[in-house]
């Protein structure tokens, strides 16, 4: 049976959140999450980012659907069933298995959908994916400074593991990540302090 991006990407939902495929309506929200000061500062999107890299992602996470081998990164749209939002972009998830039980988490939000509590939902629902699809540990890392992010997956039980020094290289320059994991019994709920660093 042949997959057909995006009716075959699977939709994963909590009723509140709603994770589904990118679509071509999705572009111009997904410029300005790109440009926000925030994504530009704690993530590798290009800059300035404009609608051709946002067609070039939508045309690359259809080729990952779509040729579904164990280690293609899988990316959903996130949505809300929210009234003031219903349906329309609130920002991105993936995960990136590497075919061995393992996989990388990452994500951001749009930002008129921060602060309702939507990533810690997509992040929750995305772990059950991948935890009822071969990955035994999920790993999550995020450049230094980026409490946002840290503060979801601190939430969700992940386990700090440190810094890793020059571990992403950002436009040229090399960066200090945190790095933490989750393994698929772990209780996802926090379970002890990370350090202030």
């Amino acid at each position: 049976m042949t997959f057909r991006y995006p009716d075959d990407v699977p939709v994963l939902t909590d009723g509140v959140v709603v994770l589904r495929a990118h679509r071509e309506q999705d572009l111009d929200a997904m410029v300005e999450h790109c440009r926000d000061p925030e994504m530009v500062r704690y993530t590798t999107v290009p800059r300035p980012y404009s609608r051709t890299h946002a067609e070039e992602f939508l045309a690359l996470a259809a080729r990952n659907w779509t040729e579904s081998a164990p280690n293609s990164e899988r990316v959903w749209a996130i949505t809300t069933t929210d009234p003031e939002r219903n349906g329309r972009f609130c920002g991105g998830i993936d995960f990136r298995p590497t075919g061995t039980g393992t996989a990388t988490i990452g994500f951001g939000l749009h930002p008129a959908a921060r602060g309702h509590g939507l990533m810690a939902r997509a992040v929750d629902l995305v772990l059950d994916y991948a935890f009822t699809h071969g990955v035994e540990v999920v790993h999550w890392s995020a450049i230094v400074g980026n409490w946002a992010s840290r503060k979801t997956v601190s939430r969700l039980g992940f386990r700090y593991e440190g810094i890793i020094g020059d571990f992403v290289l950002q436009r040229g320059r090399p960066q200090d990540v945190w790095t933490a994991s989750l393994h698929r019994d772990d209780p996802r709920r926090s379970s002890e302090p990370w350090p202030v660093e």
